[in-house]
């Protein structure tokens, strides 16, 4: 699960790894070469400031002294994405559409809403059922529990009728 990282959190991560590739940086690890020692680094596993415990590949190791090097201790702390939070294949116009047909339709659920969608072209087919229950669920336009009505049935009796 995705979590908000504070500044300070991304800065003792940035430490973190800063701390796993300075023997490296400053020449004076033991190993035959930077491969070999990213390799025994990698098999401890570290604890997060957030108190996970990961286990980081070499190759990430050797990135992270690629990326010291080019960009000092700044290229160390994690970039947020930009988009984090919103949808990537949602436009604004399918948004605007799943909007409208809550509001006319409270009863639909996501997959019929997604089907509508697709049927009127206005989300492409690649886009997933999952896609727009996510979108639903994150802004809120869930149905509520109160608004579910008894389905009613063509041939159902109020009372028992014994034969």
């Amino acid at each position: 699960m995705e979590r908000e990282t504070t500044l300070k959190e991304q800065m003792e991560i940035a430490q973190l790894r800063f701390g796993m590739i300075a023997p490296v940086i400053q020449g004076t690890f033991t190993n035959v070469s930077i491969a070999a020692y990213c390799r025994r680094v990698a098999q401890t596993p570290v604890k997060l400031p957030d108190g996970r415990t990961l286990q980081y590949k070499p190759k990430t190791i050797e990135k992270w002294v690629n990326t010291y090097n080019q960009g000092g201790m700044d290229a160390l702390v994690p970039k947020t994405r930009c988009d984090k939070g919103g949808t990537r294949v949602i436009t604004e116009e399918a948004e605007q559409e799943i909007r409208r047909i809550r509001q006319e339709y409270p009863r639909l659920n996501a997959t019929q809403i997604y089907d509508r969608l697709i049927r009127e072209a206005i989300l492409p087919a690649t886009v997933s059922v999952s896609s727009v229950q996510r979108y639903l669920k994150r802004n809120g336009l869930k149905r509520e529990a109160g608004t579910v009505i008894k389905d009613r049935k063509a041939f159902e009796e109020a009372y028992f009728v014994g034969i």
